[in-house]
């Protein structure tokens, strides 16, 4: 199973969305969503992209995923490559982390021409605020 996650502001802070994704082994959508996330920062909205992706998959039972998203900082900072500065991202990852607990999961940093559909979610968020 794959996860694709994405977070987007306008302005940092600014309005902000998440858009993510669970995609099974047949390349097939089984779930998809955008939210508006109110004034957030961009790296706030990825990790909370991820978070409602995690809570997605947790809900359906998946017990493996690879998590693919297009911020380097959030994929380092929650496989933990990377050490989380900001008190306000830790508890993000924190969370993220909290819902992560009992599943094997992977998360990987692509570009974000690979991450098409997770991005166009995360604008969703923010356009259907308005």
């Amino acid at each position: 199973m794959e996860g694709y996650f994405d977070g987007a502001s306008r302005g940092n802070p600014g309005k902000a969305g998440a858009g993510a994704l669970l995609i099974n082994e047949d390349g097939k959508i089984i779930w998809e969503a955008s939210r508006f996330l109110g004034e957030k920062t961009n790296n706030e909205a990825e990790y909370m992209a991820l978070i409602m992706l995690l809570k997605a998959a947790k809900d359906r039972g998946i017990k493996s995923l690879r998590v693919y998203g297009d911020s380097k900082l959030v994929v380092s900072q929650i496989s933990r490559q990377w050490k989380i500065n900001l008190p306000h991202l830790r508890l993000l990852a924190r969370e993220a982390w909290d819902l992560a607990e009992g599943m094997d999961i992977t998360y990987s940093w692509i570009p974000r021409e690979e991450n098409k559909r997770a991005d166009m979610l995360s604008n969703e968020g923010i356009d259907g605020a308005k």
